[in-house]
């Protein structure tokens, strides 16, 4: 199982994850490894609880990606 912060650095570094996860976030965060619990943490935004799924041993990196389709109607 990938770690939050291990995901979130190979999205960094591979286009077509980006891409992927651009299109259903949800569904390559699980497909890549990540709990419920964890994609409900990074879905919700909430840092705190980001914090606390990486433990108190290991530092906790922000990453924000910002996606917005238009709306076409």
């Amino acid at each position: 199982m990938a770690t939050i912060n291990e995901f979130f650095e190979q999205l960094g570094s591979d286009a077509a994850l980006l891409d992927a996860y651009k299109r259903d976030p949800k569904g390559v965060m699980k497909a890549n490894g990540l709990s419920d619990e964890a994609i409900e943490a990074i879905m919700s935004g909430d840092k705190a609880r980001i914090d606390q799924l990486v433990g108190p041993s290991k530092k906790s990196v922000i990453y924000q990606v910002v996606y917005a389709p238009k709306d076409n109607n």
